[in-house]
């Protein structure tokens, strides 16, 4: 074979392995893998049988296509393909392909059968055809040709059904996203592109890819120019000129000229140029791109797409509402609103072109940001949208047409100048027919702070509030650490004292943070959050319905039932506290020493808190009784005063308890003379908080601490117990919702005996290790 011929043909080989791993096939061989390569189909009797004699067409000899992809587990083949190095050579793929495919069905087979026409490096052309009735018929998207290699689960949908079917196309797995996203970020950063300017550069040539149809030159010298040409024709064939120029690339850069191409390859394999209406294409894949390698890029925060559809299934959104996003980013709540009108109806594509064009509107005053949610608009749309570059404070028009729904995460303020979540929430009912929904993202000190208070009641005499969802704590990392919640407002009907309210706590949305990257875990609780909230149910430590409280705070960890935790859970709990206090002991085993001789020796005074604390002002005792509880075992105090600014203290003798979530809570050793004698519990009232110790040497505790001290009646084991439900129940406290006495005194005390005996046993194993401790050290000196 020539080298030429062979060069291309190898290309061509790329191009196919390439398209195959965009769409999440495994190229091992099999078992392994899904992908046998030219003669390893001989390993398998049925191939082997059914193409022994079927030469290309009307030779003879042993027929060998490029590439047969398998059930890796049964072997069976689920399609052939056959590949040419010129994409005008696409009959002829075809042709052979076909050939390969009956002598398969022949056999009894039914494998798909894919011809690919082109290389990795020049355009290409995909035909895709199943066998039906006694001829091959192609698989098509909108009444023609499919563009791309099925997914697997596309390949066994088609396989499996009677006749034709049409394919749409699909969002490529989370993987591939992730691969491709690097790819393109290196080549943006070898091209010189900063952070803040990649989205543009990649909405730009995502939107160009779609409009001219896959038609942009690859030679270097018109590439951008072609981008930016067909960009901004879609912009201005939208009715939006004004951002025409938002979303470009510059054609002076001549890094970005020779790497264009192969980002137009990358974004091509995915399927770019085949968008629909049905698809967030542009916002997954954005959210993909830029959340691995650079995240934050234009100074905003993305919400999660699986929270955007949750809200949008709050709200019960209808193919009849308009829905109004008053700071829509790149529109992942309007299209949330959108996917929703798909699943629960059976509109048509120019039906769903119609409720993006007139029924989603959004608004952002970013030029990047609103030029990025109309692309992703025109994605789906095929024109115009209700989408405006303008800010919804300053728009004369506003609210232009009254929504039935308003879906929006506000941009959360980072300065005391910065436009607070209220005035968002505020401008967002305005816009909002009577009895319509809101379902607004905010940060948690907005249920809790005092200062917000007068706003909080006087949006219950205009609206109700049907819903405080919390999300988890990490939602928005690793670019945000805020703690955030969900407000469900329905607008114009004032909340009646007796009227519940539905609060949760969702402390699994199905993801978790693995190396500053958010990924997928099993156990999500947002499709049980809807069906709670939808029937107002209530299960312990989860969620519950409660009338609000006079003047009180909208945090769900006020509302929401405890759950009493099994003897396990327990057990669990309080055998990691006892660990912690070894470990502290042993590790400070020199210093502790030194503390307890001084103590002795009279250098350092330790009294009970009661006598330290009197009736001096500043400091109080919390005595809340309540049977089987912690106010009804333990006096409850702040820390003390002296010790509030820790900046004064040099090192000494003393032990020092801060809200340091390790080492038992020791801050460290310092000159300090009003110690406190133990027993007793601290818990941080602020910093890590809720992270409660058992205290058995004397210490200092500062005042970010609460301090649990044991009543007469209460047995020292029982200290372990109320630092175990501390712990338990911290996720209702947060930095706007600090603990108090008041907040924690109600919590139940399950100080059963059983329960305090197991402790007994356990705290003896611990106290033998620590007296060896302080032994080996007495047998060192």
């Amino acid at each position: 074979m020539p080298t030429t011929a062979r060069v291309a043909e190898t290309r061509s080989e790329r191009l196919i392995e390439d398209l195959l791993s965009a769409q999440g096939w495994d190229l091992r061989r099999p078992p392994q893998g899904e992908l046998l390569v030219k003669q390893e189909y001989k390993d398998y009797p049925d191939l082997r049988e059914a193409l022994v004699k079927s030469g290309k067409g009307h030779g003879s000899g042993s027929g060998i296509p490029e590439y047969i992809l398998v059930d890796h587990q049964t072997g069976e083949p689920l399609a052939v393909i056959e590949a040419k190095a010129r994409a005008s050579d696409i009959d002829g793929a075809v042709r052979d392909v076909q050939h390969y495919g009956s002598a398969c069905v022949e056999a009894g087979l039914s494998p798909l059968a894919i011809a690919v026409a082109g290389t990795e490096e020049d355009a290409f052309q995909i035909r895709v055809l199943k066998w039906v009735q006694s001829r091959w018929q192609e698989i098509t998207y909108e009444g023609k040709p499919i563009r791309w290699i099925p997914n697997r689960e596309q390949v066994q949908r088609v396989r499996q059904a009677r006749g034709t079917v049409e394919l749409r196309p699909a969002v490529p797995p989370s993987q591939v996203l992730k691969e491709k996203a690097d790819e393109i970020n290196r080549l943006l950063r070898e091209s010189g592109l900063k952070d803040e300017f990649r989205p543009a550069a990649v909405g730009a040539i995502m939107l160009a890819l779609w409009k001219s149809g896959g038609a942009l030159r690859r030679d270097k010298r018109f590439i951008l120019g072609d981008i930016n040409q067909a960009c901004g024709q879609a912009f201005w064939d939208a009715g939006k000129p004004e951002l025409s120029h938002s979303l470009r690339v510059d054609e002076a850069n001549e890094k970005l000229a020779i790497r264009a191409k192969r980002i137009c390859q990358i974004l091509e394999r995915l399927n770019i140029t085949s968008l629909s209406a049905e698809h967030d294409y542009l916002g997954t894949l954005y959210e993909e791109f830029f959340r691995y390698t650079g995240g934050n890029t234009i100074g905003q925060y993305f919400t999660p797409r699986h929270v955007t559809r949750f809200m949008a299934d709050l709200c019960e959104v209808s193919a009849s509402d308009i829905v109004l996003d008053p700071a829509c980013g790149t529109g992942g709540f309007l299209i949330a609103a959108m996917e929703r009108v798909q699943r629960t109806t059976k509109l048509s594509r120019q039906q769903l072109v119609q409720l993006v064009q007139k029924q989603l509107v959004g608004m952002d005053n970013e030029p990047v940001t609103a030029a990025l949610c109309v692309a992703n608009m025109i994605l789906r749309g095929d024109g115009s949208s209700g989408v405006l570059k303008a800010d919804c404070f300053d728009d004369t028009k506003f609210p232009f047409r009254r929504a039935d729904v308003v879906l929006m995460n506000p941009p959360f303020p980072h300065e005391k100048t910065d436009t607070p979540p209220e005035k968002f929430i505020n401008r967002a009912l305005e816009g909002l027919a009577t009895r319509g929904k809101a379902a607004i993202i905010v940060p948690a000190s907005l249920l809790v702070r005092a200062d917000k208070q007068t706003w909080r009641e006087s949006l219950l005499r205009e609206h109700t509030l049907l819903a405080v969802i919390s999300l988890p704590d990490e939602l928005f990392q690793p670019y945000a650490s805020s703690t955030t919640a969900i407000l469900l407002i329905e607008k114009g009907v004032p909340h009646g004292g007796n009227r519940r309210t539905f609060f949760c706590r969702i402390a699994n949305d199905g993801y978790r943070l693995k190396k500053g990257v958010r990924v997928p875990q099993p156990g999500s609780e947002m499709d049980r959050a809807l069906q709670e909230f939808l029937r107002l149910g209530s299960i312990p430590g989860f969620c519950g319905a409660a009338p609000l409280r006079t003047g009180e705070e909208w945090a769900p960890g006020a509302y929401i039932p405890a759950r009493p935790p099994s003897m396990d859970e327990l057990h669990v709990e309080i055998a990691d506290l006892i660990r912690a206090k070894t470990a502290f002991v042993v590790r400070f085993t020199p210093q502790i020493k030194t503390l307890l001789a001084a103590v002795t020796a009279g250098d350092l005074t330790a009294k009970p808190y009661t006598e330290i604390v009197g009736g001096k002002s500043g400091n109080r005792k919390f005595n809340l009784t309540s049977g089987g509880t912690l106010g009804d075992a333990f006096d409850i105090y702040y820390g003390q005063k002296e010790l509030h600014s820790k900046e004064r203290l040099v090192p000494g003798k003393a032990l020092v308890i801060s809200s340091s979530g390790g080492d038992n809570g020791c801050y460290g050793f310092f000159d300090f003379n009003n110690l406190i004698a133990p027993p007793f519990a601290t818990v941080p009232s602020t910093g890590s908080i809720g992270e409660a110790f058992v205290q058995d040497f004397p210490c200092g505790v500062t005042d970010d601490c609460l301090i649990l001290v044991p009543k007469p009646k209460t047995p020292y084991e029982a200290l372990y117990v109320a630092a175990a439900v501390l712990r338990r129940e911290r996720w209702r406290f947060n930095y706007g919702r600090k603990m108090t006495p008041e907040r924690i005194a109600g919590f139940l005390l399950p100080a059963t005996a059983a329960t305090l005996r197991w402790i007994k046993k356990e705290i003896a194993k611990a106290k033998r290790v620590e007296k060896q401790a302080l032994a080996v050290l007495a047998d060192v000196h």
